[in-house]
């Protein structure tokens, strides 16, 4: 089959994992050196050339009836006229530059071919309340500053642990007055989505201090409006808005009192219309548990006041603010990889996947699958394994000419 090499696939550089994949290239050799000179039989890939065939007495199945190549043992192989024949021998001088003999036939030396096998990273957009009430007590420190720990903490911080995963970016909301303080509205601080970004964010949340109101609707559509003026890149996964308020809404044109709720909903579900879906969390409990089901069910696409109600955070200290930040954020890894080509369908099950060196079976729970030509997905365990705090190297390799371009 040619040579075979396998690629190091590791989560310390997530943004391009290689994998190599052996393409080309088994066909007949239509142009021998040696032999009897006969042509006394087609090319061994089927096409009709004629091949020229060697005396095979050199094995005891020459000129066997046969059925399949494995009647003809490992030198020879079952030709058109059901006989074991070669067109070459082991170790001769058959076969032209750069091909060599196997099963009795000159096959092309395939080289091996290194191609791109991109992570499916998702991108998270956290969308955060500036508004003056965020500096409220909130068990030993104030809502602001429990915010910024639970997220960017070098040693508890969600972003320091899934930087490397999730494409991160922030936004800070507010605004003086609305749109009555004669400035812009809303007021917005951003750090746009990248891999690596818990120092951006932290240094946007501690440069800058709560003040001023909440236009959470209007926050909301902006965001929107900036993560989908590009459309998604190769390998991009899900995009969602993580939504981190203390207070009830209000709106650029109303700034007091907070009558912003329908204006957040209809945001929220303007949002997912987009393709992007919001999950709300509560910093406190001045959000009413009315309000925030609405918004849930909004970010997830369902009816409002439906059966089916989508979940929402409320964090009354920061130990629940950092364990609902996790909630949210952790299952949005994925262990999904484009592959650069297409694996020819008929070959899917002949791919060889390692954790760490361990094989990783095909089309299993705990396993690997192809959901389509180009796309390489763990499942189950394996999936567990390599998000897991381990880190296993990923390896994948196709056997010669199994992957088209």
């Amino acid at each position: 089959m040619g040579n075979r090499r396998a690629a190091r696939i590791g989560r310390l550089a997530p943004a391009v994992l290689l994998a190599s994949v052996l393409v080309g290239c088994t066909e007949s050799n239509p142009a021998y050196t040696g032999g009897d000179g006969t042509g006394s039989d087609v090319g061994r890939d089927g096409s009709g050339d004629v091949s020229i065939l060697i005396d095979c007495s050199f094995d005891p199945y020459c000129n066997e009836a046969c059925t399949t190549d494995a009647d003809c043992g490992p030198n020879l192989y079952c030709g058109s006229s059901w006989r074991c024949q070669a067109e070459c021998s082991p170790g001769g001088t058959e076969c032209r530059a750069g091909w060599y003999c196997e099963h009795g036939f000159c096959v092309e030396d395939c080289p091996n071919v290194v191609i791109d096998l991109t992570p499916v990273t998702p991108t998270v957009m956290l969308l955060i309340d500036q508004s003056g009430s965020m500096t409220e007590r909130f068990e030993g420190t104030n809502r602001w500053d429990a915010v910024d720990d639970a997220l960017t903490d070098p040693a508890t911080g969600v972003l320091p642990a899934l930087e490397d995963d999730i494409v991160f970016g922030a936004s800070l909301y507010t605004s003086h007055n609305g749109s009555l303080g004669g400035e812009a509205c809303p007021l917005l601080l951003t750090v746009p989505p990248a891999l690596g970004n818990a120092d951006a964010i932290n240094a946007l949340l501690r440069d800058n201090d709560p003040d001023g109101d909440t236009p959470t609707g209007e926050a909301l559509a902006a965001i929107t409006t900036l993560l989908t003026a590009t459309p998604p890149g190769p390998g991009e996964g899900p995009r969602v808005i993580v939504l981190a308020t203390d207070g009830e809404p209000d709106t650029c044109a109303e700034p007091n009192p907070q009558h912003g709720q329908e204006e957040s909903v209809a945001a929220a579900q303007a949002a997912y219309a987009a393709g992007l879906r919001t999950f709300v969390l509560s910093v406190g409990s001045d959000v009413g548990a009315g309000h925030l089901q609405d918004m849930a069910n909004a970010g997830a696409g369902l009816p409002i006041g439906g059966p089916t109600d989508a979940p929402y955070y409320v964090a009354n200290d920061p130990a629940e603010l950092a364990a609902a930040f996790d909630e949210i954020t952790s299952p949005l890894r994925t262990c999904t990889f484009i592959i650069d080509g297409d694996v020819d369908p008929i070959y899917w099950d002949d791919g060889d996947v390692r954790l760490d060196g361990v094989p990783v079976p095909y089309d299993d729970p705990d396993g690997w699958v192809l959901t389509d030509a180009h796309t390489l997905e763990l499942q189950g365990g394996a999936c567990d394994t390599f998000l897991g705090p381990d880190a296993p190297l990923l390896t994948a390799e196709w056997p010669c000419g199994t992957i088209l371009t």
